[in-house]
């Protein structure tokens, strides 16, 4: 059976026993199984309403240090303003690089929104996504973010799994924090190219 006795973790649980589902053998984790179905349960990511309201909070509580930097350095004429925007801008870039990769890599796929709206990033091979992966997403916010976020929004409802195009890009999925259709105790080996599993 592919996949059998290979290590991974249900929804990117780190304490759970059940193997990470695994097409062919290819082998799991971030963006190196490259297959089309994922073992998650379509319903997990039927989310999307949450995502709106996480994402605004997100986006208010992102934009409050580089603001802050923008107004306090951005000032002054020729070099020292030219100084001031460079600081601002690197402030900036590291915030966001924090608040969108490094946090939610260390707390379970989730930023503060996120954990508030009760809904979490995972991998598409329903392992926890990587930090390549949550960079992937976090750069591609450019593009969702185009026409007040419209772009990102069309793309998650025409999208089987409610992808934006940064999760189609990653390869990962936004689910609930907590499976509650019993996947937890499932085993995705039996899953099968629908995405559900096999009873």
């Amino acid at each position: 059976m592919p996949g059998a006795g290979t290590p991974g973790q249900e929804y990117g649980y780190p304490d759970s026993s059940v193997p990470r589902y695994q097409p062919g053998g290819m082998p799991g984790g971030g963006l190196a199984g490259r297959y089309q179905e994922s073992p998650v349960d379509i319903r997990e990511t039927r989310v999307t309403g949450r995502r709106v309201v996480q994402y605004i909070i997100d986006y208010i509580l992102s934009g409050i240090i580089p603001a802050l930097a923008y107004w306090l350095f951005d000032r002054g004429h020729g070099v020292l303003h030219g100084f001031g925007w460079l600081l601002a801008t690197v402030i900036s870039l590291a915030v966001l690089l924090w608040y969108w990769v490094l946090r939610p890599h260390s707390k379970n796929g989730q930023t503060f929104g996120m954990q508030l709206l009760g809904v979490r990033v995972i991998s598409k091979d329903g392992g926890p996504a990587d930090m390549v992966q949550l960079f992937v997403r976090a750069v591609l916010l450019i593009i969702d973010d185009l026409f007040f976020g419209l772009v990102g929004l069309i793309t998650m409802l025409c999208s089987r799994y409610r992808q934006r195009i940064g999760d189609h890009a990653a390869r990962t999925l936004v689910v609930h924090a907590t499976p509650w259709y019993g996947q937890r105790q499932r085993s995705y080996q039996g899953a099968d190219l629908s995405g559900r599993t096999r009873v």
